[in-house]
């Protein structure tokens, strides 16, 4: 059961480094067609979440 409990904490922690560095790499990439409007938005939104994983991802660093 302790080797269950380790697998999982360890798939949750590279899933959120994972989502972190996807959105932030997204942030960086945000497509020039679209206009400065939604390229803000876009990038703001990427820029949120990818945040946010990484601060999960650290975390989860600590918790395990």
């Amino acid at each position: 059961m302790t080797m269950l409990v380790t697998a999982l904490v360890f798939a949750a922690t590279v899933l959120c480094l994972v989502m972190g560095l996807t959105f932030c790499v997204s942030a960086a990439l945000v497509p020039a067609q679209a206009n400065a409007e939604k390229r803000f938005e876009k990038r703001l939104e990427y820029g949120v979440m990818g945040g946010a994983g990484l601060i999960l991802f650290i975390v989860m660093l600590f918790i395990s």
